[in-house]
């Protein structure tokens, strides 16, 4: 048996984030729990390769609502206790990242629009 859920419900937006944020030369992986994905990625704050952990975010819907984990508030205490940025696209994400961590500019990846 897997340490996965099963039927683990994966942002819509998540795949473009993680081709993305490839492209922009950072390693990426899917951990799921406790949030989305764990990033490497060389740092030029810090002048060392960093591991960062990233919530991937649907969009609210139309009507403002978003999905509802069973987990949200653990999910919200890790995430505020780690500084785990969240993002809803590849620029807000390389954005975040940036702020932290002085990655540059990410002209050779994949943009989102």
């Amino acid at each position: 048996m897997s340490i996965y859920r099963r039927a683990a419900k994966v942002d819509a937006t998540q795949a473009l984030i993680v081709q993305s944020l490839e492209s922009a030369g950072i390693e990426v992986y899917s951990i799921r729990l406790p949030c989305d994905l764990l990033l490497r990625f060389w740092c030029n704050r810090h002048q060392t390769f960093c591991w960062q952990t990233l919530e991937v975010k649907s969009p609210t819907r139309k009507d403002g609502s978003s999905r509802v984990r069973k987990d949200r508030d653990t999910q919200t205490a890790f995430l505020l206790n780690t500084h785990t940025p969240t993002a809803t696209s590849f620029d807000e994400a390389w954005e975040k990242l940036n702020k932290q961590h002085a990655l540059g500019r990410a002209e050779t990846a994949t943009r989102s629009t």
